[in-house]
């Protein structure tokens, strides 16, 4: 029977990438978006050299995973449009690249990642309060709530009550962004047209903040737009909320789930949220858990994250947890 591996995926990644030559791991680390970069930094910096059976396992993995998905992978804008010229000519290949813009990604928004929340507000300040919106949905939740928090309070409320109405952000408004930051850049962002949620944007966003600006403008929202502002709420508390819960209400938790609801929930969950989890198990049922353990399909654990915060809903509902600890002494 193959022994389960206990490294988190994104432990597995750095472990590998850590095996590799500087100029291998470098070339592979620029590749990945910013935030996966942040993240596996992190968790090299911090994590113990794995054992030789876990990275055996590690590369049996790795392994398995190359023979399971295509070897084919998305070409960047800049390779796409070097390729257009070499077979069209330049001046055919612009024609052509800015016409699968509209339908693929923006040559400048993608840059935004990479400011700083501060760069950012200089570049959108005098903007409409839509546009602000719409720049603040192109990014992540952690760079957009730096961004929301960067502009006074009144227009904070104003930007997170356009971000929770946002249904989509349509190819007009993307093209006039585009040329807004072409502006800025003078010399590739997320697709145009794309369905998105704003409440679960403004929820995002929200889980950023600290808890004084947090419950600042979700009150706010409240007072303004009562039926988003609920829907936000709802949106809020998530898997990886439960690492705000206090230990004692986390072992309170625990103690309704069932092994078959575990296994699956942690096999995604991150390190730190996972050793949380752990320590409030007791032996026999870390055994449990243990002999459960197999390679889930993301489907199988996002369901049981989905149960596991259902039931932490349920329970926080009849004063039985606190589904953040950090809120205690606030009200």
């Amino acid at each position: 029977m193959t022994t389960a591996i206990h490294l988190s995926d994104a432990e597995q990644a750095a472990a590998l990438i850590m095996s590799l030559d500087k100029a291998q791991a470098a070339a592979i680390m620029r590749a990945l978006p910013p935030a996966d970069v942040h993240r596996l930094a992190a968790v090299m910096s911090g994590m113990d050299a794995p054992s030789s059976a876990e990275f055996h396992q590690v590369l049996a993995r790795f392994h398995s995973d190359v023979k399971t998905f295509s070897g084919v992978k998305p070409s960047a804008g800049d390779a796409v449009l070097s390729l257009l010229e070499e077979a069209l000519g330049a001046e055919r290949a612009n024609l052509l690249s800015d016409r699968l813009a509209l339908h693929g990604q923006s040559r400048h928004i993608s840059k935004l990642k990479w400011l700083e929340s501060n760069t950012i507000v200089e570049i959108i300040q005098r903007e409409h309060p839509q546009i602000q919106a719409v720049v603040i949905a192109c990014l992540d939740a952690r760079q957009g709530s730096e961004v929301l928090l960067a502009f006074e309070e009144s227009r904070r409320l104003d930007l997170l009550a356009r971000l929770a109405g946002l249904k989509n952000l349509t190819p007009a408004a993307l093209e006039e962004l585009d040329w807004l930051l072409e502006q800025y850049f003078s010399q590739v962002g997320r697709p145009l047209g794309r369905t998105m949620t704003g409440d679960s944007l403004a929820a995002a966003l929200l889980n950023e903040m600290d808890v004084g600006s947090e419950s600042n403008l979700l009150n706010g929202l409240r007072a303004s737009q009562p039926e988003h502002a609920a829907r936000v709420e709802e949106l809020m508390f998530g898997f990886a909320q439960i690492g705000n819960m206090a230990e004692q209400d986390t072992a309170l938790l625990v103690k309704q789930l069932s092994p078959e609801i575990l296994a699956p929930a942690l096999a995604e969950a991150g390190a730190q949220l996972r050793r949380k989890f752990l320590s409030t198990l007791s032996p026999e049922q870390k055994q449990a858990v243990s002999a459960l353990s197999r390679r889930f399909t993301q489907a199988e654990s996002a369901a049981a994250q989905i149960e596991i915060v259902k039931i932490a809903k349920q329970m926080a509902a009849v004063g039985e947890i606190i589904l953040d600890a950090r809120k205690i002494d606030v009200f």
